[in-house]
């Protein structure tokens, strides 16, 4: 067709589609109304008798799901006449309105609604009869299918009503009607319906009344002619046996549990194993040896050679097995155990064969993959490897268990390699000390190229990290963060496959585990390998949850890093490219980092590097980021404290005016009116210099200030030594050989400084290099446009403070220009990030006292402690050095405008 004729035809359609219709599908006719339509004047119990005499059937469900609470507002009239009513319902109803009652029923017994003699006799009588309704008439009208599983229904409400009911009305009505059905004469269906009962009878009863009443029938169901029916009572021994106690199941259970488990049928075999395995809690120790050790070798021995179909069940519950008879195995059953174990273990596969095939030939192993029987068992046995590691000891994992491990892990079937993933936090506990051992293999499912095995690991890696980290060990050293560089290329592997995947959950919760990376790795490795990554997805990945999760994880870094040059350079590629990013949702996204900075940071540190900026939004051109940023005004308010930002205070109020005065759209006008009742509610924070005025968030923000604070002092203090040891090398070697840190720094060895700089978990503030020593910017952020914002950054913070302080060459940087922040009414106004005045040691003090405090601070930040203020004393010396700088730290111009602003690239 030609061109204009079918944009007429599009034309045509896109107006057909903006036109209402009257939709006609689905609506009820008048007669269907009229049968669904009740008299409005009724009351609750005669409207439930109409709908339950005359009504549909989704009106019937409705009054039963309500009975429970008839049976409180109205309970002799309901009981007169709405359950009479009910059980006639229930006698011809569909399984809809079948399992309706069995809720309801439950509810009545498990809230107590009618005493116990009232349930029994109105409504436990129509829960036995709907267990095995035999009506002929109503057995032709429906399937049999359906039949069973109203059955089945019935059944299991029946057994959790049973712990709610006393042991006479048990007795009365529940026990004789159970015998009953067990008997050989009745229906497989019944026989299976009163095994269960059984062994939920059996914990109400005395030890006497279970061999008088009980005991008989179990034996004889027991040895059923059918297979189904040994099965089923052979998994009610357990609770049969501890209502009996021990010396009766020595005598009664035992005998029929060992023929059980010699049984020809491989489902009760199952169900014998199964109950060996709950009653070791049970048994005694000469049990155990004579009788459950030998029949559980042979057991296990049998399935293993005949291939049989229980093997996989036998590997699911092998643990369990080990661990409850640990105690009473010697030496050679020990090795028996593991020996078997590690058999289990490489079932199915042939020498040579491993996960490489399964690259390879990815096709030929697909057609095969469903129906290798083996690969349930090795599963199984991984899923076990951990409660085995405990049972051979951690001491005895090389010798043992190290080859079976990494068999496991390089298995060729992607299910065995995700259950030793899910596992592998466990395995890295138990090792310990000797967890670097286990290093290769989870580096191998770092790398593994299927989806699943990650999701396995994903959730743990925060753990399982730092306990390579830590090496077994409960400090943090640098030498055991350098030991971690293996790990860099593995994670940014598995980082890769995450989002290369279609699974952008994955992606997200891996790049939020990267959280605890400052904790494993160190500054340099996470700055030059992981935040390129991060800021890619930042700002070019399609999904917004995963660029949530990067943003945040950005800001754990900054606050982490430990280098002065490097948190600056990330503040200002945020600015750069969020909130003066090209497009509107980058700058939206901009307003969401503000938040996690503001939950993250305290209000100083937000104010000094971001506030200005993200005022600058609220004249963007753009309707949303305006919406978005009227959604932001509270929190921006609460980051004020009077007097000392009254000049923000000011800007702020100027841009809520100009939004009011001058807003068109619709969406923002309606937001910026509720955003303004707000901020009336808003309490400003006050600058006090005492603390029985503080709220709770701030004393939450003094105690993040007093930490920043800390932190810079031990990065200064680091740097004053680093530079004494370099001018005086000759003293250095005194104390031992030299070594050099991460930073690039030289250090004595055994040093305390760099003892402090070792502790895990870096905050934010700290530094322990020589700035003459640093490494050039990387490559994303030489650029032209970083330098750029770099620069003005750098303006800005010059014309607050007076000095030169370029950003973007690392090497102009040194101690003799630092970067002070706006004076906050005298009170010293270092935050993370910036530098801070050295202090000098108190009188009468060396200086280790403050030393000791700093470094307890950094070991709370880490842990991620709230505990209690720290000393305000080590920081004196800070305040009086800043106090003296306040006139020219001023933010603001004469015009009570910010001096700085970075010009849009």
């Amino acid at each position: 067709m030609d061109w204009p004729d079918g944009a007429d035809k599009l034309a045509e359609s896109f107006a057909e589609l903006s036109l209402e219709r009257t939709i006609t599908k689905g609506l009820k006719s008048a007669e269907e109304i009229d049968r669904l339509t009740v008299d409005e004047k009724l009351g609750d119990i005669e409207r439930a008798v109409y709908l339950l005499s005359s009504g549909q059937e989704v009106q019937r469900i409705s009054v039963i799901k309500s009975l429970p609470q008839l049976l409180r507002d109205h309970n002799a009239d309901c009981m007169k006449r709405v359950v009479p009513k009910v059980k006639e319902v229930l006698h011809v109803a569909g399984s809809d309105v079948q399992v309706a009652a069995t809720q309801a029923f439950l509810t009545i017994i498990e809230n107590q609604i009618v005493s116990y003699p009232v349930f029994a006799q109105t409504f436990l009588q129509s829960m036995l009869q709907s267990i095995d309704n035999r009506d002929p008439a109503l057995r032709q009208k429906r399937k049999e299918q359906e039949l069973e599983a109203i059955a089945y229904s019935w059944l299991e409400t029946l057994l959790e009503v049973i712990s709610f009911l006393p042991k006479d009305i048990i007795k009365k009505e529940i026990l004789t009607i159970t015998i009953s059905k067990g008997q050989l004469s009745q229906s497989v269906h019944s026989r299976l319906a009163s095994c269960k009962i059984l062994g939920r009878v059996a914990t109400k009863f005395d030890s006497f009344m279970i061999k008088k009443e009980i005991l008989p029938l179990v034996t004889s169901l027991c040895q059923d002619v059918d297979y189904e029916v040994r099965g089923c009572m052979c998994r009610q021994l357990d609770a049969v046996a501890r209502g009996l106690g021990l010396e009766s199941t020595k005598s009664a259970i035992l005998p029929e549990l060992v023929e059980l488990s010699n049984d020809e049928e491989s489902f009760v075999r199952l169900a014998a194993l199964e109950t060996v395995v709950s009653l070791l809690s049970l048994l005694d120790d000469e049990t155990c040896v004579n009788t459950i050790i030998p029949l559980m070798c042979r057991f296990c021995e049998n399935a293993l050679q005949n291939e049989d179909p229980t093997l996989p069940s036998v590997a699911h519950q092998f643990g369990r097995l080990c661990h409850g008879l640990s105690v009473n195995l010697n030496e050679d059953q020990k090795i028996w155990f593991l020996d078997f174990y590690r058999r289990m273990c490489v079932l199915g596969l042939t020498e040579g064969k491993s996960k490489s095939s399964d690259r390879m030939t990815p096709n030929l192993l697909n057609i095969f993959e469903e129906e290798d029987s083996y690969a349930e068992c090795r599963q199984c046995a991984g899923y076990n490897f951990p409660c085995m590691v405990l049972f051979a000891g951690p001491r005895n994992f090389k010798t043992e268990l190290y080859s079976t491990f990494s068999s496991l892990c390089d298995d060729p079937h992607r299910l065995v390699r995700r259950t030793v993933a899910c596992g592998f936090h466990e395995v890295a506990k138990l090792l310990g000390s000797s967890v670097l051992m286990i290093q290769q293999e989870l580096i191998n499912l770092l790398k593994d190229d299927s989806p699943e095995v990650l999701e396995g690991l994903v959730p743990h890696v925060p753990e399982t990290l730092e306990m390579f980290a830590k090496g077994g060990g409960n400090v943090v050293t640098e030498s055991k963060l350098t030991g971690l560089a293996d790990l860099v290329p593995a994670l940014m592997a598995a980082e890769s496959q995450a989002a290369c995947s279609r699974r952008w959950r994955l992606h997200r919760d891996l790049i939020t585990q990267f959280e605890c990376l400052p904790k494993c790795l160190t500054s340099d490795q996470i700055y030059y390998k992981f935040l390129p990554v991060l800021f890619k997805h930042l700002t070019t990945n399609r999904v917004l949850p995963v660029k949530l999760a990067a943003a945040r994880t950005i800001c754990v870094f900054i606050r982490h890093n430990r280098k002065l040059e490097q948190r600056q350079e990330l503040c200002c590629r945020l600015i750069e490219e969020c909130c003066h990013g090209n497009s509107s949702w980058k700058r939206i996204l901009f307003m969401d980092i503000c938040k996690i900075l503001m939950e993250m940071f305290s209000k100083m540190f937000f104010k000094e590097y971001f506030y200005e900026f993200v005022l600058e939004l609220a004249q963007d051109p753009v309707a949303n980021v305006r919406l978005k940023f009227c959604h932001l005004l509270p929190a921006l308010k609460k980051q004020i404290k009077l007097p000392t930002d009254r000049p923000l205070l000011q800007q702020l109020e100027l841009m809520v005016r100009r939004l009011m005065a001058h807003e068109k759209d619709r969406d923002v006008a309606e937001r910026i009116r509720h955003s303004v009742l707000e901020l009336d509610k808003i309490q400003i924070g006050m600058d006090s210099g005492t603390n029985r005025f503080y709220m709770d968030d701030d004393l939450a923000d003094q105690r993040k200030e007093e930490e920043e604070r800390l932190l810079i002092e031990l990065e200064e203090k680091e740097k004053e030594e680093a530079e004494k040891s370099m001018k005086n090398p000759s003293s250095a070697k005194v104390g031992g050989r030299k070594k050099s840190n991460e930073d690039g720094k030289l250090t004595k060895k055994g040093s305390k400084p760099a003892k402090s700089s070792n502790v895990s978990g870096k905050k934010a503030g700290q530094s322990n290099s020589n700035s003459s020593l640093l490494p050039g910017p990387p490559p994303h952020l030489s650029s032209s446009k970083g330098n750029k914002t770099m620069k003005s950054l750098s303006s800005a913070k010059s014309s607050k403070t007076g000095k030169n302080s370029p950003i973007g060459d690392a090497s102009s940087l040194s101690s003799s220009s630092s970067i002070r922040p706006r004076s906050r009414g005298g009170s010293d106004g270092n935050i993370v990030g910036l530098k801070a005045t050295p202090t000098r040691p108190r009188k009468g003090s060396d200086g280790s006292a403050a030393q000791a405090t700093a470094h307890n601070v950094v070991k709370r930040l880490y842990n991620e402690s709230t505990s209690g203020h720290s000393s305000k004393k080590s920081s004196s010396s800070s305040r009086k050095s800043s106090a003296t700088t306040t006139s020219s730290a001023s933010s603001t111009s004469t015009d009570g405008k910010p001096r700085r602003k970075i010009s849009k690239s």
